[in-house]
């Protein structure tokens, strides 16, 4: 199940490393055909997208896919792991990689 269409194949990857890191399995499709943009038709249908596995999994990913797309205004959280300060849009610390939830 296609569960975010993205601007560009990095955007794809953070999106779906977000939802692996809540356990949600998922995959980046149609990144290859991103090359191929202004060469061919491109639109809804070519661009890469996350696709979903478990479809008993898309209301929790629906969920953070919203959380991904709001503005920018969730607290700073502080790793458990290595106490880097991380701005509140990600969920895995930029120092060490733990997820902002890994003591729950």
């Amino acid at each position: 199940m296609k569960i975010f269409s993205a601007a560009n194949p990095p955007q794809a990857h953070i999106v779906c490393e977000l939802l692996r890191s809540h356990n949600i399995e998922c995959e980046v499709r149609g990144e290859g055909i991103f090359g191929l943009q202004g060469e061919v038709p491109f639109g809804d249908s070519s661009e890469p997208h996350v696709w979903l596995f478990d479809v008993s999994q898309a209301p929790a990913a629906q969920a953070l896919v919203k959380q991904f797309e709001q503005p920018h205004s969730l607290p700073e959280w502080q790793c458990s792991e290595c106490g880097e300060i991380n701005e509140g849009q990600f969920a895995l610390c930029w120092q060490c990689g733990t997820s902002e939830f890994a003591d729950e």
